[in-house]
């Protein structure tokens, strides 16, 4: 079999028309067929919000391998931020569609996000792939990348929640931990609250990372607005309950959500934590119960809520484990520094690529 002469286009993300964001939606339908048959698929409309909608700090470009025809063949999202911590990784999602595989294209668009990040400088190239699609661990492993992290996608099926035991966790949460309360926010923080909002999402750096080669990320009052901008600007709504200390007004913990409004059945949640100065007095499921009878009560359309938890967090999948959440999918996180990616493509022949995308 002869191999094709893909034409390969980069657009900043910045920079993507809406016919080209179209043009993707529709390539990605047998993508989205095969990792998540029984799920909606996003909204172009939603979609298309949420290209022109990146926060401040972040960028990428997407490589997009065309055929003969021009029709889509695959694509690399190559994405960086400037955010401490994590300002030396290329993030890297790269897709063949199906009548394209085994042909050396995913190994083309792997050696693009190479260079790409070699331009910027990057160190590191981070990647995805979802275990009910066995290919993309195996096209990982052909060039070297190291497993990172595994994580779980929960859903929680409100339809047959135990209403029972909210009712008891947030009746038990005053008992449990006397000297704190909660506080519900909807949409953009209020100013006054913004700098200790700030400070308690800095609880997000005490969850586990596993081997992920990244360090803590220091959380400002301008982060948070930069990310609840991007948050409105998509056309999506933010909810969040944040733990109060009572004798010092610290907050202390925080769960919160995001309502897509183009998926009416379902929530995702962002960030639940404590501080470890403030556990053991239950604040995690007085926060998790709260949030779930305040979803059952004012979205009533609202089937699914859906978090991403490492398979390393127990404490955390306790919680979500006791409130009915089921694990849905199993995510691993490669990574691999950019000098080995490179000494890697160079060592295998990309007609070898084809046993493995």
């Amino acid at each position: 079999m002869s191999v094709p002469a893909w034409t390969i286009e980069e657009w900043p993300l910045r920079e993507q028309s809406d016919e080209l964001l179209s043009e993707l939606h529709a390539a990605r339908a047998p993508l989205h067929a095969e990792a998540t048959p029984d799920d909606p698929r996003r909204p172009l409309a939603d979609e298309i919000r949420a290209a022109r909608s990146l926060p401040v700090l972040e960028d990428g470009v997407r490589c997009v391998a065309r055929d003969a025809a021009g029709g889509i063949a695959g694509y690399a999202w190559c994405g960086w931020e400037q955010l401490a911590g994590w300002d030396h990784v290329l993030s890297v999602d790269i897709a063949v569609l199906p009548d394209w595989r085994r042909r050396g294209l995913g190994r083309l668009l792997l050696d693009r996000s190479a260079s790409i990040a070699e331009r910027r400088g990057l160190r590191l190239v981070m990647g995805r792939s979802r275990e009910s699609v066995s290919s993309g661990a195996a096209f990982a492993r052909r060039f070297g990348a190291e497993v990172a992290m595994v994580g779980r996608e929960n859903r929680q099926d409100l339809r047959s929640v135990n209403r029972d035991m909210l009712d008891r966790w947030t009746a038990d949460g005053p008992v449990r931990a006397p000297g704190y309360r909660l506080l519900f926010v909807a949409g953009r923080t209020p100013p006054d609250l913004i700098a200790r909002v700030a400070a308690v999402f800095n609880v997000m750096n005490t969850a586990p990372r596993e081997n992920l080669d990244v360090s803590d990320t220091p959380v400002t009052p301008d982060l948070v607005r930069q990310y609840e901008d991007a948050i409105v600007a998509a056309g999506d709504e933010m909810w969040a309950y944040y733990a109060i200390e009572n004798c010092s007004g610290r907050f202390v913990g925080l769960t919160n959500v995001t309502i897509r409004h183009g998926e009416s059945d379902r929530v995702h949640v962002g960030d639940t934590g404590v501080e470890p100065a403030h556990r053991g007095y239950a604040l995690g499921k007085w926060l998790k119960a709260a949030m779930t009878q305040r979803i059952l009560t004012d979205l009533p359309d609202v089937c699914w809520v859906i978090t991403h938890n490492a398979g390393s967090n127990d404490a955390m999948l306790a919680i979500n484990s006791q409130l009915g959440f089921c694990t849905s999918a199993v995510f691993v996180t490669w990574q691999i520094a950019t000098d080995r990616l490179r000494a890697e493509l160079a060592a295998a022949p990309a007609a070898a690529d084809r046993r493995s995308q």
